[in-house]
């Protein structure tokens, strides 16, 4: 007889843990099993840590206040809030080595006051736009994931900034507001770039809500990401949940337009009544489902999936460092970093990205540095992440070039060690002690994404809020969430997912969850 769960999950990352454990939280395991499947031998996907000769390396960077979601996964967790500054951007002039720092305080009236009494020129301006970016942002507690007709309607008067400005671009969103100092302009386009795309590309609403978010506080956990993912497995397996490891699916079973469950490599099958999958979704619709079944489900859904922009890969240097660097006394305890030529360097970036080019020189670059042994303690260690990277060659001269793979590796590397020691940390491969990089051909190998991508699809303005590719699939019992990246959209979207599945016994329908 063939094994039957009421779920499977496919991806024990952050987004596919929620999941598990909400439909844990509100079945009786045993007579509604749910089982979640990973392909690696540990669970926390981009979501965790990993060790190399003693220094522990986190994939993830920053965290949200998320205090709500882990109340109600019933998850307890230390986190420590960063102590400096929430952001530091380091505008350099290559030609004249001059380097202007713009020091960015937390707490959205701190940030406000900041940028109103450095820049009075724009003080009206600035306040306009951070007032209604804020409140934009709170609308973001009325949305529905899928509205009903008179839901609809009623969004006209609960989120009409949203629906106002749902099309519209950061750029143009942000030029509505005529701000002409250029050092305000570079600060709120470093908030689009967080996002992998320039601001003339990304929808509005994205660096508007990690902006409002993460001012709102930006945490770390205190033993690292690997312990967030832990305490969500120990969670879920405390329900009753089942976890298999080292098992990767190969097909989405479906039969006559409905789930029937999932195929593992090696030919063990089981099947479920819902299934949800947190993997790539190229991966994920193209070749565990196959493109041709959801074609002949909905046509329009699967050309939607193949006019579908992914995120950009990424290029990582974990650095392990001596204890002879005062950090601190560099400001390296702030959230986050960035080193950056300013103007239209990302735009120019992301030109040579998207034809498959590095665009990176000594005279062209922008790049993250983040440092979390400041906030939570463990040996010094420092993060360089780069954006945007394209697989391009990676993967291909990985397998069939390890040599030339692994020089190219060094070199870039090289690269972006030297920026950050020439513009922020003097001396910096004086006390490295270990170097571990990670290039786009990495992230493929991890995910399984065809595209090396580090955030899934691209939040374009085709491709967010009522445009995006649904999380129900129209294959009936499959659902896909993909929310936007970063943890606190992770857990949310695995959260949607089980609430479509209940009728809404989770949140209602909401977009966002409400505790009170």
């Amino acid at each position: 007889m063939l094994e039957k769960k009421s779920l499977i999950v496919i991806g024990a990352g952050a987004t596919g843990l929620s999941a598990a454990i909400i439909w844990a939280l509100n079945h009786d395991t045993k007579a509604h099993p749910v089982l979640l499947i990973e392909k690696e031998p540990k669970v926390g996907g981009f979501v965790t840590s990993y060790e190399r000769e003693g220094f522990v390396f986190d994939t993830c960077q920053m965290l949200p206040n998320i205090s709500e979601i882990l109340e109600y996964l019933g998850v307890e967790i230390e986190l420590k809030k960063f102590k400096g500054y929430y952001m530091r951007i380091f505008v350099v002039n290559p030609e004249t080595k001059e380097i202007k720092v713009l020091e960015l305080p937390t707490g959205v009236d701190k940030f406000k006051q900041n940028l109103i009494e450095k820049y009075p020129n724009n003080a009206e301006q600035i306040t306009k736009f951070i007032d209604h970016a804020r409140a934009m942002y709170l609308e973001l507690f009325n949305l529905k994931v899928e509205p009903t007709f008179f839901e609809i309607l009623k969004l006209l008067f609960t989120c009409p900034k949203i629906i106002k400005n749902a099309s519209k671009t950061f750029k143009e969103y942000f030029g509505k507001f005529r701000i002409t100092e250029p050092e305000v302009i570079e600060i709120f386009n470093v908030f689009a770039d967080f996002s992998a795309l320039p601001a003339e590309q990304v929808t509005a609403l994205v660096p508007l809500a990690a902006m409002n978010s993460l001012l709102d506080g930006a945490y770390r956990t205190k033993l690292g990401f690997i312990d967030f993912s832990n305490k969500l497995q120990e969670r879920f397996l405390s329900l009753g949940g089942e976890l298999k490891l080292s098992s990767e699916v190969e097909n989405i079973l479906v039969e006559n337009n409905q789930v029937k469950g999932v195929r593992l490599k090696g030919g063990e099958e089981t099947y479920a009544d819902y299934v949800i999958t947190t993997v790539d979704t190229m991966l994920a619709m193209k070749k565990l489902v196959g493109l041709g079944k959801i074609r002949k489900a909905n046509k329009k859904y699967a050309d939607k999936i193949e006019s579908i922009k992914m995120s950009t890969s990424s290029f990582n240097v974990s650095l392990g460092l001596d204890d002879k660097l005062d950090l601190a006394t560099l400001g390296m305890d702030c959230g986050y970093n960035v080193i950056t030529t300013g103007g239209d360097t990302y735009d120019r970036l992301f030109d040579a990205y998207e034809k498959g080019e590095i665009g990176f020189s000594e005279k062209r670059f922008h790049i993250g540095v983040i440092c979390p042994s400041l906030t939570t303690g463990g040996q010094p260690n420092i993060t360089i992440r780069v954006t945007p990277m394209a697989l391009a060659d990676w993967r291909e001269l990985r397998e069939s070039n390890k040599d030339e793979y692994e020089k190219r590796k060094e070199k870039w590397g090289n690269f972006f060690i030297g920026i950050v020691e020439k513009y922020l940390i003097p001396d910096l491969r004086k006390h490295i002690l270990i170097t571990d990089i990670s290039t786009p051909a990495t992230y493929a190998r991890y995910s399984n994404s065809p595209t090396g991508s580090i955030f899934d699809m691209a939040p374009t303005t085709n491709n967010f809020g009522r445009t995006r590719l649904k999380i129900r699939t129209p294959i009936k019992g499959l659902f896909q969430p993909k929310f936007v990246h970063g943890v606190f959209g992770s857990l949310l979207g695995g959260m949607q997912a089980v609430d479509m599945i209940l009728n809404r016994k989770i949140m209602n329908g909401n977009a966002r969850l409400k505790l009170n």
